[in-house]
């Protein structure tokens, strides 16, 4: 399959993209292996007109990190000094406010979705899932499936090495 990654960063410049063409973009993407996501990623937000479009930006979201397929810190923001911690999940969905976890508050399968087996976070305590699609080896796309909510929410992810968290 030839890369998508020219168009993909040709989309992320823009303002707000429509969910159609988030999903047919999404669609076009190779699958993602477990082992794929271990490690911390930086998080970006791909407008589509969803709800949460700017929420999480405005929380400071930093990103997600995987540390096992069974240890995954779902939401990681950070402090004005800097500082990086994992939050409660629960609390920032239910009371849109941040409050600190110990971590690991999700994990990774393999899902099928929208036809093709790839890796998902399954949040533990949370009706939501995230599947991930690969634009390239440090990038991958997102797609929030939240239960009674049908609009898909988009994101990406941007590899990095471990930043100290906490």
């Amino acid at each position: 399959m030839e890369t998508m990654e020219p168009q993909f960063w040709s989309m992320t410049y823009q303002d707000q993209i429509s969910r159609e063409q988030a999903l047919d973009f999404y669609d076009e993407l190779d699958t993602v292996e477990l082992e794929e996501m271990i490690g911390t990623w930086r998080g970006f937000e791909l407008r589509t007109g969803h709800p949460m479009d700017g929420i999480l930006e405005k929380m400071h979201w930093y990103g997600k990190a995987f540390h096992s397929v069974d240890n995954v810190d779902p939401l990681l923001f950070y402090k004005k000094n800097g500082s990086i911690f994992p939050a409660d999940p629960g609390r920032l969905v239910d009371k849109m406010k941040l409050v600190p976890s110990d971590g690991g508050e999700a994990r990774l399968r393999m899902v099928e979705h929208r036809g093709r087996i790839t890796a998902t976070m399954i949040y533990d305590h949370l009706p939501i899932m995230d599947h991930f699609r690969k634009v390239s080896v440090d990038v991958v796309m997102g797609m929030m499936d939240m239960k009674n909510h049908p609009l898909p929410y988009f994101f990406y992810l941007k590899k990095l090495g471990a930043p100290a968290i906490r």
